[in-house]
């Protein structure tokens, strides 16, 4: 059976959306911090141990951004080429 996706309600998308870039913020600026952490003293620079928290903060606030821009022009743009065809099978 197919189906086309016509609109995306922006308010779950953004959720989903921003949490899946904090999620991999966290998992960033995790990689960032133990990297700052093993490297020499002498050698350390860039965002450091705060890495850990400040990737998933800014990750976050970009996603949702982001978000609220893909939702708004999926569901305007699919008001002239259509939607998304889905196929699903009972």
């Amino acid at each position: 059976m197919k189906m086309k996706l016509k609109k995306i309600s922006m308010k779950s998308f953004v959720l989903i959306f921003s949490v899946i870039n904090v999620v991999s913020g966290f998992i960033l600026g995790l990689v960032v911090t133990i990297s700052s952490i093993a490297a020499p003293a002498d050698q350390a620079s860039g965002p450091g141990v705060w890495s850990v928290l400040v990737f998933p903060i800014v990750n976050g606030i970009l996603g949702l951004l982001a978000g609220v821009f893909l939702t708004g022009m999926y569901n305007l743009l699919t008001k002239f080429l259509g939607g998304i065809e889905l196929e699903f099978e009972n």
